[in-house]
């Protein structure tokens, strides 16, 4: 949009051309980073350039840029490695194809787990440890910078190419909330770089013609910031109320306190709306393309090399720093006031504010952490501006510690859930061990049992055995009665023949006889009756000894028949005898593959036996070391949380970005396609 002329007398009128313009150099101290890396993409290819970088609340680096020859987009998350210069451990990387439209890709993070990235038109919420896309949107217009809020509601606001618009989205659904316009912007002008500060959702932004701003919420000029005659804003970064900016050499930092300027502009007119009296510290960097800074950590990136440096917070805060803002504030005459203020001897050298602050520093009476008595000092003597920068820098300061404190808070919060955690994981642990002890009781009831029917089984098997062991006795003794009854069935069926054969010749041998008897009779005659009777006798005799012949015959014919009834009946006890047998064979059959298969039951119940010893020694083996480690992360837990021990409170998100030169990515001094 055309700027009318009100608004440039007014951006005119607020550009930084006070005292601070005339910092200092000598005072200009050169902070050395801590960590230095890069990533694989830089090391092992010279075609990448770096657009965008953004911090993460876990101490993670978001870098996002393009390839210059195919122009595909890339998004790395890394950590720095502490313990080994150069190195970094990537935990995210990902190569987006060619967008028709745009090169640059933007990159924030949302929360643990998650970042939200911007090309062209398209907006992404994006897991980046289940590396899928959550949610993706399309809006009008060129994405060119983004940022996340903090405080307050979270938000995303997406600044557009060669607009003065901004876009609002919420940052569950990604749904367009609003649109800001910024006032102030020239013709093709756009925000390069944007920062979100505070639960007001103040916006601080550097445009494409290198400009630093501050807007509130409605997108109305606030301030812009200039510094030692520099205009030209290289970066920014937001973090408290805190705005820092690298100046056009790539080197100068400033960090400027945006609520002292706000809330003094609500006081005064608008041409006394500057940064310039509320530069907290001013210091010098090795030369970088992008600064980032979350919880006094600062961070920068050179977007052709990919080097990233990583400066601590004593570095960033430090009386050092705090010397080339404060020195133009006060000149000799009021060094000597201070000096006498603290009651030094003049044989003492007392030059600048540097050798004052480094002697009362020596003597005890103020420390990096606390100046207080330096700025009733200044406050005592009416040193106005040199009370406020040292206020701010306290303020700053102070607003570390309670920063630490809050993140203590939330740590001793989220430590209090944890343990409440742990102990619903106890609970259930002790309900599984419970659980698992009525298991164990159930098993051993189990196994008692087992062993119950394994007792059963061996002594049904034992007496199997014995009941086996006799029938085969009562076989084999059945099968020599049988032989010993075939045996005397034969003798006694030799005899009866025998004696039949016997009874029958002499039957034969006695008729003969008779016969003979009668012939000679009829032939001789009648005898005289002696010989008659004595015939006759002998007859009588004769016929009584074939009666006798015949009764034997009769009593051995029925003794035949009976023995050939008794014949019959042996030989169905031997049939039967023998069938018994083959039962008898059967069941031994059956009685041995029963053997068999209890044997086999038997060893299986003693390796499942086996097994669930094992695994119930197992399951309480591993109960009880997760008890213990449980134990012991709550113990660690209760320790972390008490007051006083903790460490420097974590990083919240913060404003992402990285840049490179206008001219170099734009191809113009001022203005150009992306």
């Amino acid at each position: 949009m055309n700027m009318s002329g009100s608004t440039s007398s007014f951006l005119a009128s607020i550009r930084n051309t006070d005292q601070n313009n005339n910092m200092d150099s000598a005072m200009m101290t050169t902070r050395t980073p801590v960590q230095c890396a890069r990533t694989p993409r830089f090391t092992t290819g010279r075609d990448w350039r770096v657009w965008v970088m953004a911090l993460g609340a876990d101490g993670s680096v978001a870098l996002s840029g393009w390839h210059s020859e195919t122009d595909r987009t890339f998004i790395d998350l890394l950590f720095i490695d502490p313990d080994c210069t150069n190195t970094c451990k990537i935990i995210f990387s990902k190569e987006f194809e060619k967008s028709p439209n745009s090169r640059t890709r933007c990159v924030s993070y949302i929360s643990s787990g998650q970042i939200v990235t911007c090309c062209d038109d398209t907006i992404e919420l994006i897991n980046y440890n289940k590396q899928s896309t959550i949610l993706s949107r399309t809006f009008r217009g060129r994405a060119v910078s983004m940022a996340v809020s903090e405080e307050g509601d979270q938000h995303i606001f997406v600044g557009l190419y060669r607009s003065n618009k901004v876009i609002v989205f919420s940052s569950s659904g990604l749904t367009e909330l609003k649109t800001i316009t910024l006032t102030g912007l020239e013709d093709g002008d756009y925000v390069r770089e944007l920062g979100v500060m505070g639960a007001a959702h103040t916006l601080c932004v550097s445009t494409y013609s290198s400009k630093a701003l501050v807007y509130n919420i409605n997108g109305d000029v606030q301030t812009e910031l200039t510094a030692m005659n520099k205009t030209l804003a290289q970066s920014i970064a937001v973090s408290s109320e805190l705005m820092m900016v690298l100046w056009s050499d790539r080197t100068l930092i400033t960090a400027h306190h945006i609520p002292s300027i706000i809330e003094g502009g609500r006081h005064s007119s608008l041409a006394d709306r500057d940064g310039g009296r509320h530069i907290v510290v001013c210091f010098e960097i090795d030369g970088s393309s992008t600064i980032r800074i979350k919880n006094n950590r600062l961070i920068t990136v050179h977007y052709i090399t990919g080097e990233v440096k990583e400066y601590g917070k004593e570095d960033i805060f430090s009386l050092p720093t705090l010397f080339p803002p404060l020195s133009p504030t006060i000149n000799e005459t009021e060094v000597t006031k201070l000096a006498n203020y603290f009651k030094i001897t003049s044989s003492q050298s007392i030059t600048n504010i540097r050798t004052l602050v480094q002697h009362l520093t020596n003597a005890g009476s103020i420390t990096p952490q606390n100046i207080v008595q330096l700025i009733r000092a200044c406050r005592d003597l009416e040193l106005q501006d040199a009370a406020r920068i040292l206020s701010i820098f306290q303020s700053e300061k102070i607003h570390g510690l309670l920063f630490s404190e809050k993140e203590l808070r939330k740590k001793l919060l989220a430590s209090k859930e944890e343990n409440g955690r742990t102990a619903d994981t106890i609970t259930s642990l002790e309900r599984g061990k419970k659980s698992l002890e009525g298991s164990r009781a159930s098993l051993e009831k189990e196994l008692e049992t087992t062993n119950q029917l394994l007792q059963e089984s061996k002594k049904t098997q034992t007496s199997l055995r014995e009941k086996l062991t006799t029938t085969e006795q009562t076989l084999t003794k059945s099968a020599e009665t049988q032989a010993n009854l075939r045996e005397e069935l034969h003798a006694q069926n030799r005899r009866l023949t025998q004696e039949m054969d016997q009874t029958r010749e002499e039957l034969d041998q006695t008729r003969e006889t008779l016969e003979k008897t009668t012939d000679n009779l009829q032939q001789a005659g009648l005898k005289s009756a002696q010989e008659s009777k004595a015939l006759e006798g002998v007859l009588q005799r004769t016929k009584q000894a074939l009666e006798e012949k015949k009764k034997t015959i009769t009593s051995l014919e029925m003794r035949e028949k009976s023995l050939e009834g008794s014949r019959y009946s042996l030989e169905k006890e031997l049939e039967n005898t023998n069938q018994s047998l083959q039962e008898s064979k059967k069941t031994q059959t059956s009685l041995r593959e029963k053997l068999n298969a209890t044997e086999q039951s038997l060893t299986e119940s003693e390796e499942t036996q086996a097994n669930l010893r094992e695994d119930l020694h197992a399951q309480n083996r591993g109960l009880t070391q997760e008890l213990d480690q449980t134990r012991e992360t709550l113990k660690k837990n209760n320790q972390q949380s008490s007051p006083g021990r903790a460490e420097e409170c974590p990083r919240i998100q913060g404003a992402e970005r990285s840049p490179s030169t206008n001219q170099t990515i734009f191809g113009g001094k001022g203005k150009g396609d992306n």
